[in-house]
């Protein structure tokens, strides 16, 4: 695993599942959240802020899951493909990002290094050169921030690329953070106001009674709910499937490794279509990531290791040489048309559903968390969710 992403320390009042402090099926909390990953974390935080009594059920430890091993990247325009409901989610919770961090840092003194560098997508050959050419065309005419660039003016912003570079897309608003120090942050801020978060403490059923989820079973007792929210990544769909709730989110793994570079090679995120790299304050550099889909052991092998190596050392040479930190995995949640499910479970009046995040977690933890807080405190969301609702997926599949 990642540094920091194996289990970050978090004050006394986040318990073991063996040790919850007042937990007892008596006691009643205005929302429970299964699920401690960045999303998780942020809907308690936001619920929290919001005057509400929160209890967040996580079955290992918070940031134990993909959050953790997240390279943090917010990457809102190089990761869009079109405009549409996506793209405008993704760059609103980007530009929540800008004061979200300085925010948890003033709360907790804990630092989720928001860093705002910009991403630079890199073309080494004549086909991936054109499809940036397209994302370019588009992405001006909607009046986004992005800028073209010849192969000696991306070098000029990265002197490291490799000699083989031909043209590349900047975007100067994307940027990164720490995404375990991010995660840890919200936890804390949330424990701070309030917030009772169990780790080692996997839900493993609901209160359900006509029509509702009155809560959650867990293993100190059962817990009384007024909204229960569902942000388990990508083992959401079978605690849905507990009560018969179609959620069709799969694990996507990736694998990652980072390498020391005290004298950073790049500035910001570095990207083509083989590799991303990203620059950390602590001197290392990660580079990400692989997909392979419905994989469930996210082990790192040697394959994806070398083939993560060799891609890096193409696209700035200078990283063959940097030494060898260590390499880990991590499974996406996603879902069939690659959007997050966020807002109500259809057939139930109080289950919210935050997940299928893919590879927008970290990014689109700020807007989820507001407007699933909003949502299962029985309030309007101030960013429409609507085009990511469960109902599109049942439709789409058929159900």
């Amino acid at each position: 695993m990642p540094p920091e992403a194996s289990g970050p320390q978090l004050p006394a009042s986040v318990a073991s599942a063996s040790h919850p402090p007042g937990f007892s099926g008596s006691r009643f909390f205005d929302v429970a959240i299964v699920g401690g990953g960045v999303i998780g974390c942020s809907v308690a935080y936001h619920a929290a802020r919001r005057g509400a009594s929160v209890a967040l059920f996580e079955a290992d430890r918070i940031s134990s899951g993909a959050s953790g091993a997240a390279a943090g990247m917010l990457n809102a325009q190089a990761e869009s493909h079109e405009p549409g409901p996506m793209l405008d989610l993704m760059v609103e919770s980007r530009r929540m990002h800008e004061t979200f961090s300085e925010r948890l840092r003033e709360e907790t003194g804990l630092d989720p290094e928001y860093v705002r560098a910009g991403t630079l997508r890199v073309a080494t050959d004549e086909a991936f050169a054109e499809k940036l050419a397209g994302a370019y065309s588009w992405q001006k005419e909607e009046g986004l921030s992005v800028e073209w660039l010849d192969a000696d003016e991306a070098r000029d912003l990265e002197p490291g690329l490799s000699p083989e570079t031909l043209a590349a897309l900047y975007f100067p608003e994307e940027g990164q953070v720490n995404s375990p120090r991010l995660v840890k942050s919200l936890a804390l801020a949330a424990t701070k106001m309030g917030a009772d978060i169990f780790e080692h403490a996997p839900v493993f059923g609901f209160l359900a009674e006509n029509g509702r989820v009155a809560g959650v079973r867990a293993p100190g007792g059962d817990i009384n709910a007024g909204s229960v929210v569902l942000a388990g990544g990508a083992a959401s769909g079978r605690l849905a499937a507990e009560l018969g709730v179609e959620l069709p989110v799969s694990p996507v793994k990736g694998e990652i490794l980072s390498v020391e570079a005290r004298r950073a090679p790049i500035s910001a995120n570095v990207w083509d279509d083989a590799c991303y790299l990203v620059a950390k304050r602590d001197g290392r550099i990660v580079v990400g990531a692989t997909e392979e889909v419905g994989v469930y052991d996210r082990r790192p092998t040697l394959g994806g290791v070398a083939r993560l190596s060799s891609a890096a050392s193409k696209l700035i040479p200078e990283m063959a040489g940097c030494p060898f930190v260590s390499a880990w995995g991590g499974l996406r949640p996603g879902t069939p048309d690659g959007a997050p499910i966020i807002g109500h479970a259809e057939g139930w009046d109080n289950l919210l559903i935050a997940t299928g995040h893919y590879r927008n977690g970290v990014l689109l933890a700020p807007v989820t968390g507001e407007a699933v807080s909003a949502l299962a405190l029985g309030e309007e969301s101030a960013v429409d969710v609507s085009p990511f609702s469960h109902r599109r997926i049942m439709e789409a599949a058929g159900l």
